[in-house]
């Protein structure tokens, strides 16, 4: 049997670093355990981030977007299994290790997060609370309509990919965003099989705010680097969410907002969020970028996402 992928394999999150403030970063006394799962037709990769010390009755799933991958997650996953939270970041089919024997669709991210969710609660019955960041923001919702055992989210967007108006906000270009759905729909038999580079679809400069750091995840073969199914694409503008925002009630949402976000800025999940019946927060995050690491804004998610977390965590009995 083949030897499995580590992230040792493909070294580039480790020039990441640095651009994090210290207490966020992956050194060997906080190095995720890394492990395979497998689902369906894919061998889901893990990095699951083990709290040193008492543990908290809490474990946050953390969930990347479009061009990342789980260990793009390690600032939250650090920095809350600091605290006593242990966290697993999956990476979801298309992007980082895991290994896929088919073309996957968006479809594929919310079943395998809802899957992935049942599994570890069945390992140990911990309840679950979920962070996505990008279009990880949106799947988590998504997740938690098809999953009631979710006790609440954390995510820095709420972008409505089926709205003309997202798709536009989200492509590379207006043409690209005012045609690509609708080319991708009418030609699904001819093109869903066919994989194009994630970087040439959407705004790649504005994933974060310091272009030298952009320009490392360019090179990241398994992140921004990689390859996408036109199918996650046409899927991914075709996704309904199984409850409508204004019946969503499942869980508490905690809203982070980077204020420097120029791929999805606050006036493209607005309108979601105010939909929204749950109990909900947000808070805009200062001097932060689409991935946010800058400072304070990154100590300000710290400190709101740890109270939104103790918050759920006095309730669980």
């Amino acid at each position: 049997m083949s030897k499995k992928e580590t992230y040792d394999d493909y070294p580039s999150w480790k020039d990441f670093q640095a651009y994090y403030p210290e207490e966020f970063r992956i050194t060997e006394a906080t190095k995720p355990q890394e492990e395979y799962w497998e689902w369906d037709a894919y061998d889901v990769h893990l990095d699951r981030y083990l709290p040193k010390g008492e543990e908290k009755k809490m474990k946050i799933l953390l969930i990347h977007g479009g061009g990342g991958n789980g260990r793009l997650m390690a600032p939250m996953g650090v920095v809350l299994s600091g605290h006593g939270y242990e966290c697993v970041a999956p990476d979801m089919p298309g992007f980082g290790l895991t290994k896929i024997k088919k073309p996957n669709s968006y479809d594929t991210w919310v079943e395998l997060a809802s899957a992935l969710i049942d599994k570890e609660i069945e390992k140990d019955g911990k309840p679950i609370i979920l962070c996505g960041i990008s279009l990880g923001g949106m799947l988590t919702y998504h997740t938690a309509c098809i999953n009631p055992k979710v006790k609440g989210i954390m995510v820095s967007s709420l972008a409505d990919t089926t709205d003309p108006k997202v798709q536009i906000q989200l492509s590379k270009n207006d043409v690209l965003g005012k045609t690509g759905a609708k080319t991708l729909s009418a030609l699904k038999r001819l093109t869903d099989n066919i994989k194009i580079p994630i970087k040439i679809t959407t705004k790649m400069w504005a994933m974060a705010n310091d272009q030298t750091f952009v320009d490392k995840l360019k090179k990241d073969k398994v992140g921004s680097g990689s390859w996408v199914y036109l199918k996650f694409l046409r899927t991914l503008f075709e996704a309904k969410p199984a409850i409508e925002p204004e019946k969503f009630k499942v869980c508490p949402l905690f809203f982070f907002q980077p204020e420097k976000d120029y791929i999805i800025p606050w006036e493209i999940s607005e309108p979601f969020y105010n939909r929204l019946a749950c109990e909900k927060e947000m808070m805009f995050l200062e001097n932060c970028g689409h991935i946010p690491m800058e400072e304070p804004g990154i100590f300000q998610l710290k400190d709101r996402a740890l109270s939104f977390i103790e918050k759920i965590e006095k309730g669980v009995k």
